[in-house]
């Protein structure tokens, strides 16, 4: 039935194009789900604007999925997760639709893979300032070293995951770290791909990558809710709200192939369930 519930698109957006490593996650574990992905790219990057604004900016993000019909909300962004993930919440309750983000599903493997409970993230700086991993964890019982790498951000999007440049910019920062983890968190979801120059500099250390973690969370939570697709091949579409052609560009490098279809969106006020007080 095309109109049951679990046919309809699970909804994945970023303020750009780090969140398409979640989507590839949930590709890879969901290989039946249909999956829209938005990027918000005028507003991109998320992580300068003040907690208010990127509140805002998420409750647009999701109330226009929304209006499109998805039947769960991922949040592939570090700091939308951080301001914003609360209110997504409790909108997604009244609606009926699971509300994920990227933080706490990265700190729930972390917690259960760390060895003598040594855990470090890694992250931008925007999220390392928030401090929603540092809570978590602590709630968890661990104290955990931040330490932000934000030419990691650009390494990525250049496609620069391997090679001299982006070795000595590993070795610089994570020679940073000060607490020797057995455990470490890529915080970003840019990070991923530099996933194995990374493990270069730490080979001891055990990478947590939220991507996969929250694929891994959604398949729990789609499930317990019977809405998992149970067949059909699946398919990708793409909102952005500025700038097709460096999407595409700098996509094809996080999902292994041109993004396609890309379509150009606005993000309008009206008709906006997700919409809180901050309009």
């Amino acid at each position: 039935m095309p109109n049951s519930p679990e046919n309809f698109p699970i909804g994945v957006f970023d303020s750009g194009i780090g969140g398409l490593t979640v989507l590839a996650a949930i590709r890879e574990l969901l290989p039946h789900e249909p999956l829209l992905y938005l990027g918000d790219t005028a507003r991109v990057p998320y992580g300068t604007r003040s907690a208010e604004t990127v509140q805002r900016y998420s409750e647009r993000v999701a109330s226009h999925l929304w209006n499109r019909g998805i039947k769960a909300l991922v949040i592939a962004c570090n700091t939308a997760s951080t301001y914003a993930l609360e209110s997504l919440s409790r909108a997604g309750e009244e609606l009926g639709i699971p509300v994920l983000g990227v933080i706490e599903p990265g700190v729930q493997e972390a917690l259960a893979a760390t060895q003598h409970g040594r855990i470090a993230v890694l992250g931008t700086e925007g999220t390392v300032r928030g401090g929603r991993y540092q809570a978590l964890l602590r709630a968890g019982g661990h104290e955990a070293e931040a330490l932000a790498c934000p030419l990691f951000v650009a390494l990525a999007e250049e496609g620069w995951v391997k090679g001299p440049i982006t070795q000595a910019v590993a070795e610089r920062y994570l020679g940073e770290l000060n607490s020797n983890p057995d455990t470490v968190i890529l915080g970003c979801t840019h990070y991923p791909l530099l996933a194995q120059t990374i493990q270069n500099v730490l080979p001891d250390v055990q990478l947590i990558d939220s991507a996969q973690a929250t694929a891994r969370s959604l398949r729990t939570s789609l499930s317990e809710r019977n809405l998992l697709a149970r067949s059909g091949t699946g398919s990708m579409r793409f909102l952005v709200t500025d700038n097709i052609e460096r999407f595409c560009r700098s996509g094809r490098v996080f999902l292994g192939h041109l993004p396609d279809p890309v379509e150009l969106i606005d993000l309008n006020a009206a008709s906006a369930p997700f919409l809180g007080n901050n309009e």
